[in-house]
């Protein structure tokens, strides 16, 4: 196999608006074609497929997305999308939100416990979106405004999310076992851009706490591997405060955070999907990746994770530090004290960001109930005994999960011609190069060669 070839430049020109052929058509794909069209495009510029009847090495040079490509991916997947409307009776479980900003995609309790980290041949990103507020004028659509707004709008979100961890490429797993055999030849290779949704399991398991610990409803959490006790919880249900007879197991409500978390992975990348099929370039959304790989707990540098020993088991991850960190030790002192930095951050988005542009909105935010000081304590109680039993919290989950990965790539369009019908991609891709990179591509609209290909 040969090496692969050096990337090609990563271009932007300074005037957003002469990436307007490619913007334009990518603003106007119809939604239910993008759907439908939308296939996994594994095979981009510059890779080689080394044995087997699909054989390939291409001839093309790799080359990187821009930052408007890029900005356009990071946005589609996870950009802000204005105001969260919160359109309930504000007595009857409004004080479940989490944020008063929404996203591209749903969240339960508008919690977005998921982000984004992203690694390109320049090098490994955050996109710190949880705690951007939107600029004036962001809170309504870019759409219908002059297509280079509409561009400069989406990259200046993302360059104000963009937070730079490190340069190069990420150090990911490249071989067995960090990585299933079936994506060795292709997975973050040079001119990729690979997206790694990251979920932040502590934040949601507690906003489902103050739910589940709360007066009207009055759960019992119990510890399925210590004989199905009371998760520390005694002198609540000997107070009549809990009721012993609404069990819940720690197993159950932490697959409970892990299905509303790993679902948050999957909108953003299909999101991400929608936008490639839109755009004309290819990738896809893949599991081949070990998570304590990607974090940094084995022999790559992967994410650069912190990672903490439990009581017993494989280390836990818990954080990057000073980027993502887990409601937990060691980025707080105990669990009380985590769960008391849970409701600064939670409660402070109604104290400081007040959504004005909603009629009554001091009013609606006012009639919102707070968690009691018993329900606070309730919940402090249940954190600390889960810590103090596994040395960890959660107990069963990962603070920090990692499991669906979307690369984004300029596909090579002579691979398909080789080996599949017409129909294996779309006009989108044809044309990409003429429409996106037209200082790149020959009079053909073929994207620039290797030296002898």
């Amino acid at each position: 196999m040969n090496p692969p070839p050096p990337a090609g430049p990563r271009l932007f020109p300074a005037a957003v608006g002469t990436q307007g052929p490619g913007l334009t058509d990518a603003l106007s794909y119809p939604y239910f074609e993008a759907l439908f069209d939308r296939k996994s495009r594994r095979v981009a510029l510059g890779m080689e497929i080394p044995q087997g009847v699909l054989a390939y090495e291409s001839p093309y040079v790799p080359v990187s997305l821009t930052e408007l490509e890029e900005a356009l991916i990071l946005m589609a997947g996870t950009g802000l999308a204005g105001l969260n409307l919160a359109d309930i009776d504000p007595s009857m479980g409004a004080e479940a939100l989490v944020q008063w900003t929404a996203r591209t995609w749903p969240s339960s309790c508008s919690n977005h416990g998921t982000e984004l980290f992203y690694t390109n041949d320049d090098g490994l990103y955050f996109l710190d979106m949880w705690n951007m507020q939107p600029e004036p004028g962001e809170l309504a659509t870019v759409a219908g405004k002059p297509i280079e707004k509409q561009a400069e709008v989406l990259v200046e979100m993302a360059r104000r999310g963009k937070r730079t961890l490190q340069d190069g490429r990420a150090d990911l797993p490249a071989n067995l076992p960090g990585l299933f055999a079936f994506n060795l030849w292709n997975a973050n290779k040079p001119g990729t851009s690979l997206f790694l949704p990251i979920s932040n399991m502590t934040f949601e398991y507690m906003n489902l706490l103050f739910i589940y610990f709360s007066e009207g409803y009055r759960f019992t959490l119990v510890d399925e591997r210590n004989g199905y006790q009371p998760a520390g919880l005694q002198k609540w249900i000997d107070k009549g405060r809990l009721d012993p007879t609404r069990r819940m197991g720690l197993v159950e409500i932490e697959q409970r955070v892990l299905s509303m978390q790993v679902v948050e992975q999957a909108f953003m990348c299909q999101n991400m999907n929608i936008a490639m099929q839109t755009m004309g370039l290819g990738g896809w959304t893949y599991t081949g990746f070990i998570s304590s790989y990607v974090l940094g707990a084995m022999d790559v540098e992967g994410l650069g994770f912190r990672h903490i020993q439990p009581k017993e088991g494989p280390l836990v991850p818990v954080g990057r530090d000073g980027a993502f960190e887990a409601l937990c030790p060691p980025y707080h002192a105990s669990m009380s004290d985590a769960v008391d930095a849970f409701l600064e951050q939670k409660w402070g988005q109604y104290e400081n960001h007040i959504p004005k542009a909603i009629n009554g909105a001091e009013a609606i935010v006012a009639s919102i109930p707070r968690p009691t000081a018993e329900t606070i304590e309730i919940a402090k109680d249940f954190c600390e005994y889960v810590y103090e039993a596994y040395g960890r919290f959660p107990a069963n989950l990962d603070p920090m999960y990692q499991r669906l990965a979307c690369q984004v790539q300029h596909i090579d369009t002579d691979f398909y011609d080789e080996h599949y019908p017409p129909g294996a991609y779309t006009d989108q891709h044809t044309e990409h190069f003429r429409r996106w990179h037209p200082e790149q591509c020959d009079e053909h609209g073929k994207p620039p060669r290797r030296t002898g290909a």
